[in-house]
C-alpha cells in the first residue's frame, strides 16, 4: 500500500499565472534551516523604526539577494517590489507586466520565476560550498513556495508593511526556531 502523503494544491484553480499582477511569495530553506543570515536577532538603529532593523546576510543570504534582484535580468516583463531575506525564510512581491511579445514564447508564469530564481540561487550557493571546501547535505529550498495573488492597493499595502515589519516580528514568528 502506499503511503506517500498527496500534496494538495496550493495554486488557484484556473488561474493564469503569467498574468499581469502583483504577486505576493514565500520561500522557505530546506528544513527551515537559519542558513540566510549571521545573526540571531534583527540589527538596526535602536528605537528608530522596525522598518530600519535588519538581517546580516551570511554568504547564503548575500546569493539570495544577489539572484533575487537578477530575476529582471532573465524576465523582461518582471520587476521586483518589496522583499526581504529572513534567517530561513524570503518574502517578496513579483510584480508581472506583460508586454506585447514579438516571438511565440509563451510569457512566464510566476512558477517559472520562482524556479529558476530557486535553481540559480542553488547551483550559486553549491559552488560557494565547493570553493570554500564547507560541507552542507540538507536541501537548499524547501519543496515548492506560498504564493498570495494580490488584488487591490489595500492588500498591496498590507502585504509590503508586513514585509517591512518582519525583521521586527522575529521573535515572534513561528518560523523562528533558534531556540528550539
Amino acid at each position: 500500500m502506499n503511503n506517500l502523503r498527496t500534496r494538495k494544491p496550493i495554486r488557484l484553480q484556473n488561474y493564469d499565472y503569467s498574468e499581469n499582477g502583483y504577486y505576493f511569495v514565500s520561500i522557505c530553506s530546506g528544513n527551515r534551516q537559519n542558513i540566510f543570515t549571521e545573526n540571531k536577532s534583527p540589527v538596526g538603529a535602536g528605537l528608530v523604526s522596525a522598518r530600519n532593523r535588519s538581517f546580516e546576510l551570511s554568504p547564503a543570504g548575500r546569493i539570495i539577494e544577489e539572484q533575487w534582484q537578477y530575476i529582471p535580468n532573465l524576465y523582461d516583463d518582471v520587476e521586483l517590489d518589496e522583499y526581504v531575506i529572513m534567517p530561513n525564510h524570503i518574502h517578496g512581491i513579483i510584480v508581472i507586466q506583460q508586454k506585447k511579445r514579438a516571438d511565440t514564447r509563451p510569457a512566464p508564469t510566476l512558477s517559472d520565476i520562482i524556479c529558476s530564481f530557486k535553481s540559480r540561487s542553488s547551483l550559486e550557493y553549491i559552488r560557494y560550498i565547493k570553493r570554500n571546501n564547507l560541507n552542507f547535505s540538507d536541501k537548499f529550498w524547501q519543496r515548492s513556495f506560498y504564493d498570495h495573488v494580490i488584488r487591490n492597493e489595500r492588500s498591496l499595502s498590507a502585504i509590503r508593511e508586513y514585509i517591512l515589519d518582519n525583521p521586527a516580528n522575529w521573535e515572534q514568528d513561528i518560523e523562528n526556531l533558534l531556540d528550539l
